[in-house]
């Protein structure tokens, strides 16, 4: 067989093949480098947070600690917010958070349970799920939530219902709501201990509507002349309880306690409508709820499965005019917006 011939040409197109080899290895190997410092800038813990009813000012200000800590801890965090409270919809969020493949979920459903399948399925697979409604049985990694200890509360606001025997109710805001119900009731409970000439009238439910709340209660004043306390569950009906009372003209000799502190209900307390407030510290809520999967994830970036550990609880404050404007009190001030 002839071999073949090689020419100088020939030598020196194979020599510049090779320098161009070379030459792209070398750029390979650069750009190599390149991707994997890219790929350590962005090997940053990437969190979810689907948080319900954005459009109220209390999961509006959760979720402005969430992002102020990420921030602050340089993880990444990405909201799938629902502005409603209707249950598919933060569903569909969860979904497309999960899809997402996060590192660890921030997630709050109104029904406690209603994600534990989730919840455990993805805690076995490494995922941290933090979540402001603890599940029964237990099966999220934390529940970081508002302190359901109010009893204690009253003897800081007994003082401001007036004298006398009369008639007492309570704006539950809607029924069936663990999260809600556990924290009131023992208020509601441990006032009517305390000023046994109260007799309480039956439960009332606005479904957290103003106007409703407030037509409400201007037929209870209307029926009950003797009404002394009205004590509201949430920031709807705390509004809608101050409208009536104010229209009424009956500011100073109804006292309206309210939970939350949405900028409306701050500003009938300054006024003086509003007796005291109640109020969650929603900033360190979502400021926690990033701490403690940063801290997890941290240190567990191995996929092992998840083990469950004892809730947070976050206390409350109560809030009057006399405080209200006090610097320890700005985090428990809601906030519509970042």
């Amino acid at each position: 067989m002839e071999k073949p011939v090689i020419s100088n040409r020939s030598t020196r197109h194979a020599v510049a093949l090779l320098a161009a080899a070379v030459l792209s290895l070398v750029a390979a190997a650069c750009s190599g480098g390149d991707a994997a410092s890219s790929g350590s800038n962005n090997d940053k813990i990437a969190i979810a947070a689907v948080l319900p009813n954005t459009s109220d000012p209390f999961w509006a200000t959760i979720s402005c600690g969430a992002e102020a800590k990420a921030d602050e801890l340089g993880a990444e965090l990405t909201t799938y917010n629902s502005t409603s409270v209707d249950a598919n919809t933060i569903a569909s969020n969860f979904q497309a958070a999960q899809l997402s493949s996060p590192d660890g979920i921030l997630v709050s459903p109104f029904n406690n349970n209603q994600f534990i399948g989730q919840y455990q399925s993805l805690m076995k697979k490494g995922v941290p799920i933090v979540t402001q409604t603890p599940t029964e049985p237990t099966s999220e990694y934390k529940a970081v939530f508002s302190s359901t200890d109010t009893a204690g509360l009253v003897q800081e606001v007994v003082d401001v219902i007036p004298d006398g025997a009369g008639t007492a109710v309570f704006l539950g805001g809607a029924p069936g709501i663990p999260p809600l119900e556990k924290r009131t009731q023992p208020f509601v409970d441990a006032l009517l201990d305390a000023r046994t000439d109260l007799a309480p009238l039956p439960t009332e439910y606005s479904g957290f509507d103003i106007n409703k709340a407030t037509t409400m209660v201007s037929a209870l004043i209307l029926a009950h002349p003797d009404l002394k306390v009205i004590i509201a569950a949430d920031g709807p009906d705390g509004l809608g309880a101050a409208a009536a009372i104010r229209q009424a003209g009956k500011t100073g000799e109804i006292a309206l306690i309210a939970f939350d502190a949405v900028p409306g209900e701050v500003d009938a307390l300054r006024e003086g409508t509003i007796s005291a407030l109640i109020a969650q510290n929603p900033t360190e809520i979502g400021a926690r709820s990033i701490e403690v999967l940063v801290a997890y994830l941290e240190s567990h970036r191995d996929d092992a499965a998840v083990t469950a550990t004892a809730a947070a609880a976050i206390d409350n404050r109560v809030l009057t005019a006399g405080n209200v404007d006090d610097p320890d009190s700005e985090p428990y001030l809601y906030k519509t917006d970042c």
